[in-house]
């Protein structure tokens, strides 16, 4: 048995996980249960005693730093980052104001996402999309398929022949304390953190001369998506999906598609398991 050790809360000292930390995908904290752990496989396994309300309440005012109005704009979200990049999603009462989502309140659940940095997991997908020249590159999976690991490294990869910038909404694809990557994101790529896709797509378009722009969960932003392509920048975005067929029939993604050159479905651990040139 391993401890959480590789993630920065004092919280979770009495974790036990028998997962190896290179294959641990999510630790979950609910409220009168064990926490459970879950695998890149999707196995789950209590490692755990019962944690108790006060418990999950403690770790997560430490999540914010015992600040949490300073968090407010995270936490409406529903998740927020720790260093190293590791993703926490918040389980609670929504509290609504002029009809949307202001903060989250009696905090009942904690999903800890791990994020790991696995170099040489695109070399697959870089040979089929990049060898030769560059495209833009729609990336789908369904969650835990390994995109934004995906994305991480080939911005890594990428970055080493290209200017490339690294829009990093949530914190999460560089790992950036204070705006500094802690992973390797390559040596001419630019993180860009904190601000939405579109307007990140559009400030870097204005201000940053990129060859390639990466981002994680595109959706909604066509305009900036358009704009990037007929300024000759190749855009690689991330969509949840487990088919093309799905990415057609999505809302969110059906009328972005025709942007991209390449579109590629990730498996299970990273596989492509479908591959269309667009156009």
């Amino acid at each position: 048995m391993i401890k959480v050790n590789t993630i920065p809360l004092k919280s979770l000292e009495k974790i036990r996980v028998a997962t190896p930390f290179s294959e641990l995908a999510e630790i979950r904290l609910r409220a009168g249960r064990p926490c459970v752990s879950v695998n890149i496989f999707g196995e789950m396994k209590p490692c755990s005693e019962k944690i108790s309300a006060e418990e999950i309440a403690e770790c997560f005012a430490e999540i914010c730093r015992y600040s949490v109005y300073s968090f407010e704009s995270e936490i409406a979200e529903g998740f927020i980052t720790l260093d190293g990049g590791h993703r926490v999603g918040i389980c609670g009462t929504a509290v609504i104001k002029n009809g949307k989502i202001a903060s989250i309140k009696d905090i009942s659940g904690l999903n800890i996402r791990i994020a790991h940095q696995k170099s040489g997991c695109a070399d697959e997908l870089y040979g089929r999309v990049f060898s030769r020249e560059i495209h833009s590159l729609l990336l789908g999976g369904k969650p835990l398929s390994g995109k934004t690991t995906m994305l991480r490294d080939l911005a890594r990869i990428l970055g080493e022949r290209h200017r490339v910038v690294l829009i990093d909404t949530r914190g999460e694809l560089s790992a950036s304390v204070r705006g500094t990557p802690s992973f390797d994101i390559g040596l001419n790529t630019d993180a860009l953190c904190g601000v939405e896709k579109s307007d990140g797509i559009f400030l870097s378009l204005r201000s940053l001369s990129p060859e390639i722009i990466i981002c994680d969960e595109i959706g909604n932003d066509g305009e900036a998506i358009e704009q990037a392509m007929f300024c000759g920048v190749k855009l690689v975005a991330s969509a949840h999906a487990d088919s093309v067929e799905q990415l057609k029939k999505r809302p969110a993604t059906r009328e972005i598609l025709p942007f991209f050159e390449r579109v590629a479905i990730l498996g299970e651990r990273g596989k492509i398991t479908e591959y269309l040139e667009n156009r």
